[in-house]
């Protein structure tokens, strides 16, 4: 980050100033445990605890600066500062604003339903071919977190890819502010969230908020297979469509390896290899293609590219008697059927152990027999369902389907259920934190 001084920031944010108007900062933290020397530390208020009571903490650990809300401010150490706003959560966001129109390098944010994580993991990968290329860390997507990635920011980068969460409506518009991307990617339109947003239409309106601040220069990238986004047309900015079936890019020649997939795009021979498995992430690979195109990347460029991915996303673990994919991150239904694609490419014996999907009102239900009436169409040897949703699914896959209504229930039993050589997917939103289940199964598994 570049150094910010406070009093080119004071005013900016609305904020009172107490202490020395030429303290300054070059990191920014919402932990007092991790700041660092010149950094600035903006009190969060949280449900256990008030973060705006420990800045004099974070100044005792070296930080230079604090943003601060509701609380009187003391006396403050000489050579640092205290900026008390009315609200630090717009004050984040603000400062963010602020920094961001400071940077010169191209944003490109991500948005959908389902692939966020996949797509920008990808497209780092392609781009990093020929650019220096920044990507959000973790979870980091949401209104806190994608402020703390632009903070991340200097001028050394070329582009910042970043994730852009919601569930919503104006958060993601919120973001784009912060963020003013100059290419926008929406891998799809799903259930996810649906509980809070009612419709998919509405979830389209919130999902098209990240282009609330293009100018005629900006280029959105969208999934051309798509029911929903197919409709968007006629634009002040440019669009491009990458799918299976339609768009101005389209994905041929599929082949889908155990931990790799591979395609050649519309009339071009050149294979493009990306070392992530999973048929979908063709889908989220053809979108990235596109933006990569559009930056001066060629297919020879494009034809081997090694991607780091993100932590319990399709993670190939292999053990001496199983094997485990721990895509356990999240959850929602399209996410949940491509994850038992996914195994279903495997041979031996395949068990998928399914949690319960969060956030989708009504359609829950229906949502978590969907999932299980897939499994059954797929070559899946053991259906084990977890949860609230637990009846829905197994009376929906039937035989060789088990039941547990809560974690620990399966955590007893699944050793009885599991055979040397079985491919185990674990599947489930972040609530059920099904990270759980993989020491469990390491031990089972035989894993040092």
């Amino acid at each position: 980050m570049k150094t910010i001084q406070v009093k080119d920031i004071a005013e900016k944010l609305g904020a009172t100033l107490y202490g020395s108007p030429e303290a300054g900062f070059d990191a920014v933290y919402i932990d007092s445990r991790i700041v660092t020397d010149n950094s600035l530390f903006i009190g969060i208020k949280g449900e256990h605890f008030d973060g705006n009571e420990l800045y004099m903490d974070a100044f005792s650990k070296g930080a230079s600066v604090a943003v601060v809300e509701n609380i009187e401010v003391g006396e403050v150490p000489q050579g640092k500062a205290v900026l008390k706003v009315s609200s630090t959560y717009r004050a984040i966001l603000d400062l963010a604003y602020y920094y961001r129109k400071t940077l010169d390098l191209k944003i490109i944010g991500i948005t959908g339903s389902t692939g966020k994580t996949s797509t920008k993991d990808i497209l780092h990968g392609m781009l990093s071919k020929k650019y220096k290329v920044f990507k959000t860390s973790g979870n980091y997507n949401n209104e806190l977190g994608l402020p703390l990635m632009i903070f991340s920011l200097d001028d050394s980068y070329d582009y910042a890819i970043l994730e852009m969460g919601m569930s919503a409506p104006l958060e993601i518009h919120n973001l784009a502010r912060v963020a003013q991307p100059d290419i926008a990617v929406i891998t799809n339109i799903g259930l996810s969230h649906i509980e809070h947003l009612g419709s998919q239409e509405n979830i389209l309106k919130a999902k098209m908020e990240i282009t609330d601040f293009f100018s005629r220069e900006s280029l959105l990238v969208l999934n051309g297979d798509d029911e929903y986004l197919k409709s968007v047309q006629n634009k002040p900015y440019r669009i491009l469509y990458g799918g299976l079936t339609r768009g101005d890019y389209i994905a041929r020649n599929l082949k889908v390896n155990e931990d790799s997939i591979e395609f050649t795009v519309n009339k071009n021979k050149e294979v493009i290899h990306l070392e992530i498995p999973g048929r979908h992430n063709i889908q989220n690979g053809i979108l990235c293609y596109a933006v990569a195109r559009e930056l001066g990347l060629k297919d020879e460029d494009l034809a081997h590219i090694e991607i780091m991915k993100s932590s319990m996303r399709m993670d190939l673990i292999r053990m001496d008697r199983l094997t485990l994919i721990n895509d356990c991150y999240n959850a929602n239904p399209d996410s949940t059927k491509a994850a038992l694609d996914y195994l279903d490419n495997f041979s031996g014996r395949k068990v998928a152990i399914i949690g319960t999907m969060k956030e989708l009102g009504t359609e829950s239900k229906e949502a978590h027999r969907s999932v299980a009436y897939h499994a059954k169409s797929k070559h899946i040897d053991l259906f084990v369902a977890v949860g609230e949703y637990m009846d829905e699914m197994v009376s929906t896959y039937g035989s060789d389907a088990v039941g547990f209504r809560t974690y620990e229930e399966a955590e007893e039993k699944i050793g009885e259920l599991l055979r040397a050589d079985d491919t185990v997917l674990i599947k489930a939103s972040r609530g059920m934190y099904f990270e759980r289940f993989i020491p469990v199964l390491e031990k089972l598994g035989g894993r040092n």
